[in-house]
């Protein structure tokens, strides 16, 4: 039985509409047998609480400046606001969805990647133990990217990042990024529809892969690095993008290989 890992991006999740439409292709893909996990964003709540709150956001090649005030900020929107949202609407669509963070069962153990970037974690071990528990008991791990470091302390770890690992760790069959961009675009504004390492190289050293789409592609390498078969990254704004790639197959989003 086929496993899939999903990252369901912050953006993607802003519009109710596409929100419902997800959910109902999640219900029906779990209905199929497929084995799914899901690992959520939050960019944007993170940006709403962090604006209430008055703290500055400030990103360095894609990836949140996280300082004290900012983690517990992260962590109190992730694990609480944003995963129980999640897991509320998949349940409202007959998926059985159970909430997790990347600090339950020890799932995502990190280190400090950066010191310039403060409270952001590394992945450095996955026990997938737990998500394996739900997935045999028949339910959709929904992960909140949260890991824990060293000495136990929370970290913020880039969703796209933390739903690499799990993938890696759950030898997935598929590895899905559903964002709210149609793929990786060339220099012109056009998708590129597959990429391997070495194009992903040439594309970072000419300045046309930046920002957030870095991470991105850093996710799905290691992924199939860690041993998922393939990794894609896909517009969710699409109708039924998900379900249209996984049971028809049609050429959506950019390919990511080894």
């Amino acid at each position: 039985m086929d496993t899939v890992v999903i990252k369901y991006g912050g953006h993607a999740m802003d519009n109710a509409e596409l929100g419902h439409a997800f959910a109902a292709d999640l219900a029906h893909l779990a209905g199929t047998g497929l084995r799914i996990a899901v690992v959520h964003g939050g960019g944007p709540q993170i940006n709403a609480m962090l604006q209430q709150l008055r703290i500055e956001s400030r990103f360095v090649d894609g990836l949140r400046v996280t300082d004290d005030a900012t983690m517990q900020a992260v962590e109190m929107v992730l694990c609480g606001q944003v995963n129980k949202a999640v897991v509320s609407a998949f349940t409202r669509h007959g998926v059985r969805a159970a909430g997790i963070s990347g600090r339950d069962g020890g799932l995502l153990q990190a280190s400090i990647k950066n010191p310039a970037l403060g409270l952001v974690g590394r992945v450095s071990r996955v026990d997938a133990a737990l998500p394996r528990c739900l997935l045999d008991a028949g339910f959709v791990p929904v992960v909140a990217p949260v890991g824990s470091g060293p000495e136990g302390q929370a970290l913020n770890i880039n969703a796209d990042t933390a739903a690499g690992a799990l993938a890696g760790a759950l030898d997935a069959a598929y590895f899905v990024l559903v964002s709210d961009v149609p793929g990786v675009l060339d220099g012109e504004g056009k998708l590129i529809p597959a990429l391997d390492r070495a194009k992903i190289s040439h594309l970072r050293e000419t300045g046309v892969i930046t920002g957030g789409m870095i991470p991105k592609l850093e996710a799905c390498l290691h992924a199939l690095d860690a041993g998922c078969a393939r990794a894609l990254i896909l517009d969710g704004r699409a109708p039924s993008s998900l379900r249209r790639y996984l049971e028809k197959g049609e050429p959506l989003g950019t390919v990511v290989t080894n």
